[in-house]
């Protein structure tokens, strides 16, 4: 086993690998760039190396992560899951520079890191593949003359990476080509390579994954399935194992076909072989994809399993057989996750950003969180718009599902908009708690958010009100103390309110000042965001002559110039936040004026881009 280790990577996934390696006796290695200097991934590992992060690529530095492992004595790197996790490069440079790379060898990443050869592969392996084109530098013109014989609606994907970046639904051949360069710009930005692949889209699937494990000798095996089919732009949200209404037969066969592709490329280490099912005709069922890392999700496997999977890891790339890092393989009651992001759910799933005021775990049995993030973090746009993720175990589905919930309304996060709320009244509805859904559930169903009862809005009021004073009170956390004015206008979440509060009001509450803001959460009623009546919103409800961002990101593209006529739906500005673009469409008929935003400029949520007015 190694006595040092260096961790390739960031956040929540270093201190999962960092507390694998405490455990066993090894010593853990960090990396951190200069905005991550206060990040508790590096205050919890005690040797750490700062790396030069120009053009914010210094976590993709090969050169400086070998030479940061060189000379802190480590004798391998684990890269964690994404990043250099799927890097056929960064794995031959570690073996060159005499390092253990903890995963699978360059060849298999190879095979199936770049999404077109990975068809062919599977495809020889008997496991059967999505129908589609795209071939490595294949211009725009050539697929659109390919995907002549396929069948929309289709799925535009980049050959190289995952995580859901660069996949873009298509219609017809216009939004096809429409959107052909814009995938393109994502697939260069996110993977360095910008290859694109076109499938036939399934209208209704459910996406499931199946953990292999394969020793350096030959042998594999596979740890059960996940089920990850609630996804908002194709990234997973919500993941649960075993996956429910799979049928032991559709369950060996699936499984079936995992091995026989782990075999036939000579795979080692953990990945997950990814399908789509047919949700009418689950024993239909195709290749998507091959992960050849840990995956985010692989905690909900470790909880059905009892296993240790950074440990299963380690030991392989050790070298120790299959045998004895997994003697047996018993699976155990039902696990669920749900990821945190930083994201405005009821508003389209835009990404958010600001500075965490206070963020207070789950105290639930049987739960896991996995975060790096507390008091005074800032959450930016340059990285993935995760937070944290917390699963939850329990004896059956239905188990597990309540104490998810209960985990979920109990954890505090203020400052920063979140999704939490959100999985909350998700993991309530019928469709969920019986397992009704497919990949396309979240996009297809509407989910507005209910303000609390008058008596709650009368509680929260008070602590919008100027001049109140708050105290610390032992074991039950911030308690408004104070008599508030008789009538208050709060904004909260961007709706106007007045209400009269209540003399020398009493409520407990976690809360958070930040400038004109308050963030309250209450564990019945959710996190609310209440502004001062003078602050003044911009409807995102109501047809408006003022385009505004409706994130916090970089313009990356602007189409139109001051005069321009334009046409509801017509792109306006491209914006791009959390390493996703989002079109800024217009939302009226009419001229454009007063278009003073630039190209490369950072813009606010809410600020202001241009105007378009009636054309007379």
């Amino acid at each position: 086993m190694f006595s040092k280790v260096l961790i390739a990577n960031r956040g929540e996934v270093a201190i999962r690998i960092h507390s694998t390696l405490e455990k066993l006796g090894i010593e853990s290695v960090g990396v951190y760039v200069h905005a991550d200097r206060n990040a508790p991934h590096v205050s919890q590992i005690s040797e750490s190396y700062l790396l030069k992060d120009m053009h914010h690529t210094g976590y993709l530095d090969i050169e400086q992560l070998i030479a940061a492992a060189l000379t802190s004595g480590a004798e391998a790197i684990h890269p964690g899951y994404g990043f250099l996790a799927e890097n056929a490069q960064f794995s031959r440079a570690c073996k060159e520079a005499g390092l253990v790379f903890i995963g699978p060898p360059a060849s298999a990443m190879v095979a199936m890191g770049e999404k077109i050869s990975a068809r062919e592969y599977a495809k020889n392996a008997g496991v059967p593949v999505v129908p589609g084109v795209g071939a490595p530098g294949m211009s725009h013109e050539d697929l659109l003359d390919a995907c002549a014989k396929l069948t929309f609606p289709l799925l535009i994907k980049p050959a190289a990476g995952g995580g859901g970046k660069g996949l873009h639904v298509v219609h017809d051949i216009n939004e096809l080509r429409e959107k052909l360069p814009v995938a393109q710009r994502e697939a260069k930005n996110a993977f360095g390579d910008e290859s694109l692949l076109v499938e036939k889209y399934l209208l209704r699937a459910r996406h499931i994954e199946f953990q292999v494990v394969a020793d350096n000798h030959g042998n594999c095996i596979h740890l059960g399935e996940r089920e990850c089919s609630l996804q908002r732009r194709h990234q997973k949200v919500i993941e649960e194992a075993p996956a429910p209404h799979l049928t032991q037969d559709n369950r060996e066969s699936m499984g079936e076909a995992a091995l026989a592709l782990t075999s036939a490329i000579g795979y080692q280490n953990l990945g997950t072989i990814e399908f789509l099912v047919d949700a009418d005709s689950p024993e239909v069922f195709y290749f998507m994809e091959m992960n050849t890392r840990l995956q985010v999700e692989h905690r909900v496997t470790e909880m059905i399993t009892g296993l240790d999977l950074v440990e299963c890891q380690l030991r392989l790339a050790a070298g120790e057989l299959l045998k004895d890092v997994i003697p047996s393989k018993r699976l155990r009651g039902h696990a669920i996750e749900a990821r945190i992001y930083a994201e405005d759910a009821f508003n389209g799933f835009l990404p958010t950003g600001g500075i965490i005021g206070k963020f207070v775990g789950p105290n639930t049995s049987h739960t896991v969180m996995d975060s790096a993030i507390s008091d005074g973090t800032v959450v930016s746009s340059s990285f993935d718009p995760m937070l944290a993720k917390i699963a939850c175990w329990g004896e059956d589905r239905s188990a597990a599902l309540i104490r998810l919930h209960d985990a979920l309304s109990s954890t505090v996060l203020l400052g920063v908009k979140t999704n939490i709320d959100f999985l909350v009244e998700l993991l309530m509805r019928s469709d969920i708690k019986n397992s009704h859904y497919d990949t396309k559930y979240l996009e297809n169903h509407e989910f507005k958010r209910i303000a609390p009862s008058e008596v709650v809005l009368l509680s929260y009021s008070t602590i919008a009100t100027q001049g109140m004073k708050f105290g610390p009170w032992p074991n039950d956390g911030w308690r408004l103390i104070g008599s508030p004015i008789s009538t208050i206008a709060a904004y909260i979440d961007g709706v106007r309110f007045d209400v009269t509060t209540q003399t020398k009001s009493k409520l407990v509450v976690d809360s958070f000042l930040v400038d004109s803001e308050y963030w309250i959460h209450h564990q019945s009623f959710g996190t609310w965001q209440i502004k001062d009546v003078n602050d003044r919103q911009v409807s995102k409800d109501r047809l408006s002559e003022d385009i505004v961002s409706p994130m916090p990101g970089v313009v990356i593209a602007i189409n139109v110039v001051n005069g321009d006529r334009v046409k509801i739906g017509d792109p306006l500005v491209v914006i791009e936040a959390m390493k996703m673009e989002h079109i800024v469409r217009a939302r009226r008929a009419g001229r454009v004026v007063e278009c003073k935003v630039a190209s490369g400029a950072k813009v606010r949520v809410g600020q202001r881009l241009l105007e378009v007015i009636d054309d007379v």
